[in-house]
């Protein structure tokens, strides 16, 4: 693991479960519900970690999906756990799939940890067919003004990565989205701070404990932002 990755540490799993983020799978389910996607449709599920989501789409849902995360160390895990075709190596700014392959694209928790936004929602729209649906769950800045304080932090995790919503939303339009469905769900992060904090004492000492060194201090910066959580279906339009 390496020194700033999260999403690698076992403190991570224990705290979250093999979803990694808020909530578990109970926006997903509501997603899935809402796009109405059935077993003749392909959906990929964009940073899947340790492939929990591809196996609930599959068992709970049974629809076809695969999965890709950069994390060689999540990808052997999810595939230990799975079928080795359903998850490959791989990073939202490169999908490594052809032009509209998939019916539906989730990304939960995801985009916030992604270098460069911009292209992976290009890469988003690429892949996915006319008028498939974009399903997003992930943390954002409800106080955006304080975001420079915030990226400046070597830490690497999706909170490091907040980001300003309504910008978001222009970005997905100017890229061919049409947003259909935006809702808050900021008391799952609150629900999870009671839970962190129960657990590791303050939130200092988790960071602490899944990233070293590199999040000290990462507690206060982060507080300025406010962060919040949210739930999106956007859908190709163009």
């Amino acid at each position: 693991m390496s020194a700033n990755c999260a999403y690698e540490s076992p403190e991570m799993t224990k705290l979250l479960g093999e979803t990694l983020r808020p909530g578990g799978f109970d926006l997903t389910a509501k997603g899935i519900s809402w796009c109405n996607w059935r077993s003749d449709h392909q959906l990929l599920d964009l940073g899947c970690g340790q492939g929990a989501t591809v196996r609930y789409l599959n068992d709970e849902w049974g629809l076809s999906a695969k999965g890709i995360d950069p994390s060689q160390q999540l990808i052997t895990m999810a595939r230990k756990k799975g079928c080795d075709e359903e998850f490959m190596i791989g990073r939202g700014e490169a999908i490594p799939f052809a032009d509209a392959s998939f019916d539906g694209v989730l990304s939960e928790c995801t985009l916030s940890l992604m270098d460069d936004l911009d292209q992976t929602l290009s890469e988003v729209h690429r892949v996915l067919k006319n008028r498939g649906y974009f399903f997003i769950t992930d943390v954002y800045a409800r106080k955006p003004e304080m975001l420079d304080e915030l990226k400046n932090d070597p830490f690497k995790s999706c909170m490091r990565g907040l980001y300003d919503l309504d910008r978001f939303k222009d970005r997905l339009s100017k890229r061919g989205f049409q947003v259909i469905l935006a809702e808050d769900h900021s008391e799952l992060l609150k629900q999870l701070l009671v839970k962190t904090i129960f657990a590791y004492g303050s939130m200092n000492e988790f960071w602490k404990k899944t990233a070293g060194n590199c999040a000290a201090g990462f507690q206060e910066t982060l507080k300025m932002c406010k962060p919040g959580y949210y739930m999106m279906i956007a859908r190709k339009e163009k």
